[in-house]
């Protein structure tokens, strides 16, 4: 291609820098060559803003004022010479491209100045070259400052990753799978192994060798399953010999890098020794099972006594019950049987409810056996055994909307009866007691409602949980706290939801939700 081509193609080559002009610092002491020079940029289509400087004085300051695209440069300026001009430049901004334009200009000076550092040289009577060189001047630039960002950012990287590597407590590793070569980095290697980095084999081989014999084929099988998948990610648990001969527990994760048609080419990863953490979660194991050993026991004991308990308690409960249906008999006899009967109904009811519980913690919930029922009348009929027992008290009652639905029938007569239970001893005698039933499109909702002493605020988180009492009751009236645990469990039983609110001004309301289950066709 002739000179000329080439000259006309960087012609055409766009600036770096195309949308603003270019800001360009002139030393020059002759304002006719100064004009030559801006009118040769504007003529080669090199839009700038020229700033002009006659001397060393004028010169410095803009350096130090300005930061310029290009500097050009008179070689002979009075008390000034272009070499001392390109020292004071590359002190300031030696990255800023610096060409010579001037008059007369030997080939060994014109060198000189190029090794110096000097991007180019354009004779005066030579002008027509300008707008070439200094397209070339900015390309020649912008590669250098893009080389020095690339090798600045891959120095920070390099030494992020160095930081990172010796700050972690991981033992970092690189496998090439074409060359099998694996690089360990970091001060946790030597943790991890035992031996010092310089004594950690170069080659997956040596890690392969120091994997546990027992967990060798299983890790191995594994990484060759991430690789043989579109999977990016591997990770695994295992044993790794130290130089002591003993193991340690790691915990190891790569990353996997594959090559344009999705083979893995390598995997990047990190080591972390967890054998304290696997031994201490060993101990706990042992000792969560040992606990959960002890509570099997003791529930399987407690749901025996009380299982076994049943039939002595019924044999009361009859010869009470027989004992006071006689005609002849005497009121002293007859006080103490009723009380004999009162007791063994309240004992049967604790052994009820510790069966239950038994069962609960045990068998994963209490069996329900769900049949068509109406909640209103079953509602209904607790109220009134409950006026029975109690005719001292008031026991109110609303019903609205529709009760039909699906619920074992008999756990929800448990269920209204220790709520009511629960309302009717907790409160005082002379207030009312309230239960509310509401049918709504999908449910049925319940309310139990009773004023006297709220509930205490940091008892009312765990007011269903097993062995809890909101206050203090009568020997009498003693319970094993179980009611409103049996409760919850035999509404989530039904896929319902239990809440308490209690406060001094409203008093205390227990609410059931159950979701209405429709009748099934059995025909």
């Amino acid at each position: 291609m002739s000179a000329r081509g080439s000259a006309a193609r960087e012609l055409l080559t766009p600036l770096p820098s195309a949308e603003r002009p270019l800001s360009i610092l002139l030393l020059e002491d002759s304002p006719l060559d100064a004009q030559l020079v801006a009118a040769q940029l504007e003529e080669g289509g090199l839009p700038s803003t020229l700033e002009c400087v006659p001397g060393r004085a004028a010169f410095v300051a803009a350096l130090e004022k300005g930061k310029f695209d290009l500097i050009l440069s008179d070689y002979n300026v009075p008390g000034f010479d272009g070499m001392s001009a390109l020292e004071a430049a590359q002190a300031v901004c030696p990255d800023t491209p610096f060409l010579f334009v001037s008059g007369a200009l030997g080939e060994d000076r014109a060198i000189e100045l190029l090794k110096r550092g000097a991007t180019d040289y354009v004779l005066k009577d030579r002008l027509e070259r300008l707008g070439p060189s200094v397209r070339r001047a900015l390309r020649e630039a912008e590669g250098v400052r893009l080389r020095k960002r690339t090798e600045e950012a891959l120095r920070r990287s390099e030494e992020r990753y160095q930081l990172v590597a010796h700050a972690s407590f991981d033992a970092i590793w690189d496998l090439d799978l074409q060359t099998d070569a694996m690089h360990w980095i970091g001060d946790a290697t030597e943790e991890v192994f035992g031996f010092p980095l310089e004594e950690v084999g170069a080659d997956a081989a040596w890690w392969r060798r120091h994997i546990h014999g027992e967990d060798r084929e299983r890790v191995l099988a594994g990484l060759q399953r991430a690789f043989d998948s579109d999977e990016d990610r591997w990770q695994d648990e295992y044993r790794v010999l130290r130089k002591d001969g003993a193991y340690a527990y790691v915990a190891a994760q790569g990353s996997i890098l594959r090559g344009a048609s999705g083979k893995a080419r390598r995997i990047v990863g990190a080591m972390r020794d967890i054998t304290e953490r696997r031994r201490a979660e060993e101990e706990r194991q042992k000792l969560v099972h040992e606990a959960q050993a002890r509570v099997e026991f003791e529930q399987q004991l407690i749901g025996i006594v009380s299982h076994d308990l049943r039939n002595p308690l019924g044999a009361i409960l009859t010869g009470a019950s027989l004992m006071l249906r006689r005609d002849d008999i005497q009121p002293w006899h007859a006080k103490a049987a009723a009380r004999i009967l009162s007791a063994a109904e309240r004992a049967t009811r604790m052994i009820r409810d510790l069966l239950d519980f038994t069962q609960a913690r045990m068998g994963g919930g209490i069996p329900v056996q769900a049949a068509p029922c109406d909640f209103h009348a079953l509602t209904l009929q607790v109220v009134e055994e409950a006026r029975t027992a109690h005719p001292e008290r008031t026991i109110q009652m609303e019903q609205a909307g529709d009760g039909q639905g699906t619920w074992d029938s008999d756990r929800m007569a448990q269920v209204l009866s220790n709520l009511l239970g629960n309302a009717l001893k907790y409160s005082p005698e002379t207030t009312p007691v309230r239960v509310e039933s509401q049918g709504e499109p999908d449910a049925v909702v319940v309310h139990v409602r009773n004023g006297g002493d709220p509930i205490p605020p940091e008892m009312l988180p765990r007011i269903f949980e097993p062995l809890q009492r909101g206050t203090t009751v009568g020997r009498s009236e003693r319970s094993i706290g179980l009611g409103l645990y049996i409760v919850r469990q035999l509404v989530l039983a039904h896929g319902g939801t239990v809440n308490a609110q209690s406060s001094a001004a409203e008093g205390t309301v227990f609410t059931v939700r159950l979701p209405r289950v429709p009748v099934r066709d059995t025909q």
